[in-house]
Order: C-alpha cells, then sequence, then structure tokens
C-alpha cells in the first residue's frame, strides 16, 4: 500500500454516495462520484485518490442490491483500491447486511468492522444499536418508511457470519482500538462522537487490506481525516444568482425544511405526483423551490418516475433567470437531476456541511454548483442554511 492509499465507496444511493465522499474532497483529496457507473468511463478515475459509486439499489430485493454491488465493482476495477468501504444509511434503510456480505466477498475481506454512527446528524451506536436524537431507531419514523424501513435487529446480530465457527461481537470504540485483530469476523463498534469514529478509522487503516469497513458518512470523515493533505483549500461556492431547490424526498423532514424556505421568501413550484399542470411564474431573482406533492387523494407516484419528471422541470428552471445552483434533495431525485443533465460522473468539491456535499454541474456549456442532501438530514433550516453558505462568499449585492 503507497504511504497515502486509494479508497472505494460503495453507497445505495447518489446522496449517499456524494455525502461519504464530500470530506475527502475537503481534506484535499482528488474524489470522484460515479453517480450512473455504467455510463461512466473508468479511466476518468485513474487519477482519483477516492473514487465512490452509486449503485441505485435501496429499494431492490437484497439479491438484486448484491448484483448491482458487483457491476459497480467491476465497473470500477475495485481491485486496484487499498481501502474498501461500504457506505451503509446511519439509520440502516435498504439492504446493509446483503450489500456488505457482497462487497466482502468480491474484495477478499475477511472481516468486517460496522460502524454506522453519524453524530453530526444525532445517529449513535451504544450498545450495538442505532438511536436517533436519543430514540431507539425502532421508535423512529426511518423504521416505517415506505419504501425501505430501516433494519431494527441489534447489529451483531443482523450482520452474524453463517459460519458457527466465526463470531460477531460488539465492542466500545475504545476497546475496539485495542482488540485483537483476529478475535473477531464481525466488530459491531459503538460510537457517540466523532473522536470515537476517528479512533475507529486510526484502529483500522493498518488492516485495510483484511478489513472490509462498514458505516455512514461520519465514518468516511474520520477516515478523511487521517488521509488528510496538509493545508489543501477546496474551492468554495460562490453563488449571487438564483438558487433552485428541488425536493422529491417523502422525509417529514424534507417537508419542514421546504415550508421553512418558502416563509423565507422562495418561490414554490409545487408538482402534483412530479407533474406541472401550467408553466410557473417566477418572481425575479427570488430562489425557487420544485417541490413534489401528493394528489387531491392523498396519494403518491412512482418515486422513479416523480424524481425523472421533477429533474426534468429542475433542468428548465435553471435555465430561467441564469441559477447559479441546484440543491437536490433524496437520493433518487439527485441521481434523475444528473441523468438528465448528461453528467454520469462529477468531480466533488467538499462539504459545506456535515453530511452535505458539493459538486460542479455542467449544464450544456454552463457550469452550475450541485448541492446534494438526504431526505432524512437536518433540521427545520437545513434548506436554508444551505442557502445561505452557498452564498456566504459572493460579492456584495450593489444599489
Amino acid at each position: 500500500m503507497t504511504d497515502r492509499p486509494r479508497v472505494l465507496i460503495i453507497a445505495d444511493d447518489l446522496t449517499g454516495a456524494m455525502d461519504a465522499a464530500g470530506p475527502f474532497a475537503s481534506c484535499g483529496l482528488p474524489t470522484w462520484v460515479a453517480a450512473v457507473p455504467e455510463d461512466c468511463d473508468p479511466s476518468r478515475f485513474a487519477r482519483a485518490t477516492v473514487v465512490s459509486v452509486n449503485t441505485e439499489s435501496r429499494h431492490l430485493s437484497p439479491e438484486a442490491a448484491g448484483q448491482r454491488v458487483e457491476q459497480a465493482w467491476r465497473q470500477v476495477g475495485g481491485e486496484t483500491f487499498d481501502v474498501v468501504v461500504k457506505k451503509i444509511d446511519s439509520t440502516l434503510r435498504g439492504n446493509p447486511v446483503a450489500e456488505s456480505r457482497a462487497l466482502q466477498r468480491l474484495a477478499g475481506r475477511d472481516r468486517l468492522v460496522v460502524a454506522p454512527a453519524f453524530p453530526a446528524q444525532g445517529r449513535v451506536v451504544r450498545g450495538g444499536a442505532v438511536f436517533v436524537h436519543g430514540a431507539p431507531l425502532a421508535d423512529t419514523g426511518f423504521a416505517r418508511d415506505a419504501l425501505s424501513p430501516s433494519l431494527t435487529a441489534p447489529l451483531a446480530e443482523a450482520f452474524a457470519p453463517h459460519d458457527a465457527a466465526a463470531s460477531a461481537r460488539t465492542y466500545s470504540a475504545r476497546a475496539f482500538a485495542i482488540a485483537d485483530p483476529d478475535g473477531f469476523s464481525v466488530a459491531v463498534v459503538d460510537a457517540a462522537t466523532d473522536d470515537d469514529l476517528s479512533g475507529i478509522a486510526a484502529a483500522a487503516l493498518p488492516q485495510c487490506a483484511r478489513w472490509l469497513l462498514v458505516g455512514s458518512a461520519g465514518l468516511t470523515a474520520a477516515l478523511a481525516r487521517a488521509l488528510a493533505v496538509a493545508g489543501a483549500q477546496p474551492e468554495p461556492p460562490a453563488v449571487f444568482g438564483r438558487i433552485v431547490f428541488v425536493v422529491g424526498s417523502r422525509a417529514p423532514a424534507s417537508r419542514e425544511q421546504a415550508l421553512t424556505l418558502t416563509a423565507e421568501g422562495a418561490c414554490l413550484v409545487e408538482a402534483v405526483n412530479g407533474r406541472l399542470h401550467k408553466e410557473p411564474v417566477l418572481s425575479p431573482g427570488a430562489d425557487v423551490l420544485l417541490m413534489s406533492v401528493p394528489d387531491k387523494q392523498g396519494q403518491e407516484g412512482d418515486a422513479a418516475e416523480v424524481a425523472n419528471m421533477l429533474a426534468r422541470h429542475a433542468m428548465r428552471l435553471l435555465g430561467a433567470g441564469n441559477a447559479q445552483a441546484i440543491v437536490a434533495t433524496g437520493g433518487d431525485t439527485a441521481v434523475a437531476c444528473l441523468r438528465a443533465s448528461g453528467n454520469p460522473a462529477l468531480a466533488v468539491g467538499g462539504e459545506l456541511m456535515p453530511g452535505i456535499a458539493y459538486a460542479r454541474l455542467m449544464i450544456g456549456t454552463r457550469a452550475v454548483w450541485l448541492v446534494t442532501k438526504a431526505g432524512g438530514f437536518g433540521d427545520a433550516t437545513a434548506l436554508s442554511e444551505i442557502g445561505r453558505r452557498l452564498r456566504v462568499r459572493a460579492p456584495a449585492a450593489t444599489s
């Protein structure tokens, strides 16, 4: 392994691929996201230190999700990477066990280190179980997600190997740092702080040829800090024009964030299950919030179809008033925007805030900033705060 190892991240949706990659870019490491890996030329990643791949598999069956992981591995040449991370949702939605096992087999790793905590977003692991802002995961709305409810079994039980001779154990972060590396097949590691995750990363990196790391953006941020380039300063966004916010996520948090944004003056464009029944009238200079809403009977359309329609509308709205940034909430929505704009891969710029990454997106010959946010991330002011941070270095308005 070289002094600075190459890192491969496999994520089950685009916002996950982005939020896992953002910290590495912020730490000065050349970082790419393969948003639509089947449309990517692997040679463009040859000089990347970090490559994060979206398998778009969260809502698939465990078998189909495992096949997507295998396709992604082969598409980007997984065997050329030193550190391999299975990025999972911090609230354990999707197929975390099936995808981790598939990647473990492909990467030839004989141990799993499972650490899904993301303290910056209120997700911690205690006693081998996930808590969200202090509540057991099973008691949260994530466990009742209509498309992909959370895994609620204890992590050591869920990830336990089938081989009776193998073992799955739960460790504190401190105990894991001094654990015998041959003493487990699966290590579930508790973490409540970023320092805990940094300790996990420091213990795991020397064993990266043997261990598959399984975790959220909290763990990848810890890895990024351990591999950081001294003095690196990524280019921050500097937006002074219109921002288009696209909310396709059905998460209650996203709806609350949209309400705050409109209360602060954003022009709301409601798309009934992704459809616009009339051309929106936009206030000059105002930010735009394009949001999918259910029909009058409260019925919601197919998530993928809704996302594709929202993406097409978003591309048109970007041209209106020379918008300079798009903020996409929800993995389905974000990847649909990239497909609609013809951007199968992105060079990541960095993190705007924990768990929220940014990149340059090409719309024809015009570059705009892209920010992605998982639907369940953030409090009611999250979208508004993203807007403020996008503009923090923009020139002051003149009268």
